[in-house]
């Protein structure tokens, strides 16, 4: 079935004697409907259910079996008459669906054992996309991918991995008895630890709820298997990389992947999918930090001196023991630590303090008496990497700058008064 259909009347302008398509307006008016397209990708992933009638017992819907077409068998030609990214101005408003363009490729598609049609399709690469003039629907700017965050040029020599950010999209069409899904995702240059999965859940609005998993994967896997906390389970076997896996059943996101490879299976939980924004994320796909400052003069027993450093910044954050109870020390300086950690629990943030995790990671005495440190900090709202911390010897104790207390404070939006500058070393 086409993606999008255009009055044949519509067409006839754009063909020569023997039915071929022209090159000239059509072709520039089939370029700007991609870019239009791609738009709405861009814009924000969107969802959409609708429902179409039809009769469950119908013969001719008996989709019991699965099949996989190849995506070279599916892919559209490329040369197919001109479509029109927007109606006549002067007509009747249209408004649209999720997409407006040229048939798309396809890169997966199979109905699986229990009747859900799944079509996967390439929505194009964003870094190619350049809107030209009015397209109709008011765009007419240039979209630019950066290469790298803001304010990193002296890094300017860093490349992030191909899996860091996406580079296009996919549209799935999904259909179960009396529902129909489409959704849209995005595309990475490959996937992170050969596994890039993204869930999707359709058919409540028609009562039939299944969802459908969509994943990327290594060359070297030769099926996949999805098996959710339901017992509901779904194989396939994926097409250049690519696979949907789909079952009856309400929205889940626990579920379990065996992927079978030539040299045997590797068994992933749900929460041990890569996502964006983890904590390996943020190592691998952010320019490196400064390095810890130069070692220095150290302590008459750095070995002792580093063990009682991490011991109290085990007991920092132990919830054991209250923080008023241990805050003198093993902090230089409590002014404000109180009331903004007191201020930080009754704004809703408890629970985050409670089940966040702070880890020590590297260590160097820039002297006898200072220590620089690295420390991740994960959360129930994400994961930050690489901050940094001092500890300073006072009184033969080894005690924290206030603020590496404040520094993760100010993250709830509650600082410390008077507040902190984040700890970070001198570059340059």
């Amino acid at each position: 079935m086409r993606i999008a259909d255009t009055d044949p009347d519509e067409l006839d302008d754009n063909l020569d004697d023997d039915g071929r398509p022209l090159r000239g307006p059509g072709s520039r008016r089939r370029k700007l409907s991609v870019m239009a397209g791609a738009a709405v990708v861009i814009a924000g992933g969107i969802t959409a259910a609708v429902a179409f009638s039809g009769d469950d017992d119908d013969p001719a819907a008996d989709v019991s079996k699965s099949t996989v077409v190849e995506s070279s068998d599916t892919t559209g030609s490329g040369d197919g008459p001109a479509v029109a990214v927007a109606p006549s101005p002067d007509g009747f408003p249209d408004y649209g669906s999720d997409y407006m363009g040229p048939q798309l490729d396809t890169m997966f598609q199979r109905t699986t054992d229990t009747g859900i049609r799944l079509v996967l399709q390439n929505s194009g690469d964003w870094q190619d996309f350049v809107f030209e003039g009015d397209t109709g629907f008011g765009v007419a700017e240039t979209i630019a991918i950066p290469v790298a965050p803001p304010g990193t040029g002296q890094q300017s020599s860093w490349i992030a991995p191909q899996w860091c950010s996406p580079i296009g999209g996919f549209r799935l069409a999904m259909s179960f008895k009396d529902a129909i899904g489409i959704a849209n995702g995005s595309r990475y240059g490959e996937p992170r630890d050969g596994l890039a999965a993204t869930l999707f859940s359709s058919g409540y609005a028609e009562g039939v709820p299944f969802r459908a998993l969509v994943l990327n994967l290594g060359d070297d896997v030769l099926s996949a298997t999805a098996t959710w906390a339901d017992d509901a389970s779904d194989t396939a076997v994926p097409v250049d990389g690519w696979v949907v896996l789909a079952t009856p059943g309400e929205a889940s996101g626990k579920f379990e992947l065996v992927l079978q490879t030539e040299t045997g299976e590797r068994t992933v939980a749900w929460d041990e999918i890569p996502q964006d924004g983890d904590l390996e994320w943020q190592k691998d796909c952010s320019p490196p930090p400064p390095e810890l400052p130069l070692a220095g003069g150290q302590p008459d027993d750095p070995a002792g001196a580093e063990a009682q450093i991490r011991a109290n910044y085990d007991l920092l954050y132990d919830l054991d023991i209250a923080f008023a109870d241990k805050a003198e020390q093993l902090l230089d300086d409590t002014t404000g630590v109180l009331d903004a950690i007191e201020q930080m629990r009754e704004g809703g943030f408890a629970d985050a303090a409670e089940t966040s995790v702070h880890t020590m990671t590297d260590l160097v005495f820039v002297s006898p008496n200072e220590a620089w440190f690295t420390y991740d900090l994960e959360t129930q709202f994400g994961g930050f990497a690489n901050r940094f911390g001092i500890a300073y010897l006072i009184d033969g104790e080894w005690r924290f700058a206030r603020a590496v207390v404040c520094q993760d404070l100010s993250l709830t939006g509650i600082p410390c008064n008077p507040p902190v500058n984040d700890i970070y070393p001198a570059v340059g």
